[in-house]
């Protein structure tokens, strides 16, 4: 059976924020006043710690909440070589989700909407947003390719909630079997479309996670010939 519909998380798979999360790490340490400041390649390891933590902790079951958080990021500290008094070590982790200054599109984005829309996919964004995020995509050119738009907080249930899943497939007309979601989440994206039966795709542009248990790409300009060769397997 062939791949008919494609689902895209938005924020961090078709859109990205800047300054980008290492440098947010680096701004964070300094911040909370904590030595040495990593470099960009520290900082990029303390990335993928902390991912591969978060990624850990959901395949064994474990909720993400705010102690794993605190653990996570002491462990990132650790591989970095950083220390300092850090009271809250999740806030230091607040710190590098939120303090960004603009949304642009991820490299490749409309490229890879465009060729998969020519192609005959059904396209929608499946994200964990409020209502005037809608105005973000429009704003990009998002969604001038997809066919529609999903936002938790319009759907009323957010990822990995099967039932956000549930409700776009009765939306869209489509069947689990015949739909693929891509996502930079593990937690969120991964293993929320697992639970309805939807293929995920694992968007690892930072190389987190090489050994991924799903189909995995490191760019948006892999996902048509992925999708080619999933429909044929």
């Amino acid at each position: 059976m062939g791949i008919k519909l494609v689902l895209f998380d938005a924020g961090g798979t078709l859109t990205k924020v800047l300054p980008e999360r290492t440098e947010r790490i680096r701004k964070a340490c300094h911040y909370f006043n904590l030595n040495p400041i990593p470099d960009h390649e520290t900082a990029l390891l303390g990335l993928r710690t902390i991912e591969r933590f978060f990624i850990g902790a959901s395949q064994e079951g474990r909720m993400v909440d705010r102690e794993a958080v605190r653990e996570g990021v002491r462990l990132m500290l650790t591989e970095m070589g950083v220390s300092g008094r850090l009271d809250d070590p999740a806030l230091l982790w607040d710190f590098v989700q939120t303090q960004f200054e603009t949304e642009v599109l991820m490299d490749g984005a409309l490229e890879t909407l465009k060729d998969l829309k020519s192609k005959g996919y059904g396209l929608a964004v499946a994200s964990n947003a409020t209502p005037n995020y809608e105005a973000i995509l429009r704003s990009l050119g998002i969604t001038e390719y997809v066919d529609a738009v999903f936002l938790s907080d319009v759907v009323g249930y957010a990822k990995p909630d099967p039932r956000f899943f549930q409700f776009i497939l009765e939306q869209m007309k489509a069947v689990p079997e015949e739909t693929v979601h891509v996502g930079n989440s593990y937690w969120h994206d991964v293993i929320g479309a697992r639970r309805v039966g939807i293929l995920p795709v694992y968007f690892d542009r930072y190389g987190i996670f090489p050994d991924a248990d799903c189909p995995r790409i490191t760019r948006l300009q892999e996902l048509p010939s992925l999708l080619q060769r999933l429909s044929h397997r």
